[in-house]
């Protein structure tokens, strides 16, 4: 068990070293003329990064993005058949709904999971068929 006598920087850990100076020799500069060349020369270069890998990473949740992105949709769309259902019990206006129905049906975004596809596939044909019902 490590106990805490003070708050601050750690005391060097040899007597005569500055705190913080191991974390800096990682970071020097590339070896050029002068006193510090022999010992950046000692001092590997990182390689670096290929295109290919950080596109992999930006890629790796798109599924994941594509299912939130139908999802939401989804749940848009059946939120737009429930105000037309409640603009249908209360004879209003079905207009706006019929139009929010058209637009959210028209541009449904593909989900990645199966499943899910299936799923939205299948509000999208409900909201379809209000559609066709109501001359729309």
């Amino acid at each position: 068990m490590t106990v805490i006598d003070r708050v601050g920087p750690p005391a060097p850990s040899r007597p005569g070293a500055r705190a913080g100076a191991a974390a800096t020799a990682g970071f020097l500069p590339p070896a050029g003329p002068g006193p510090d060349a022999a010992r950046a020369e000692g001092m590997s270069m990182s390689a670096p990064v290929a295109l290919e890998s950080l596109l992999a990473l930006q890629q790796v949740d798109e599924p994941t993005e594509r299912d939130h992105a139908a999802r939401r949709h989804g749940t848009a769309l059946l939120v737009a058949l429930g105000r037309l259902q409640r603009a249908l019990l209360e004879d209003g206006g079905q207009a706006g709904a019929l139009e929010q129905i058209r637009a959210l049906a028209e541009a449904t975004p593909a989900a990645a999971d199966p499943g899910l596809a299936a799923a939205v596939d299948m509000v999208v044909l409900r909201a379809r068929i209000e559609l066709a019902r109501r001359g729309g």
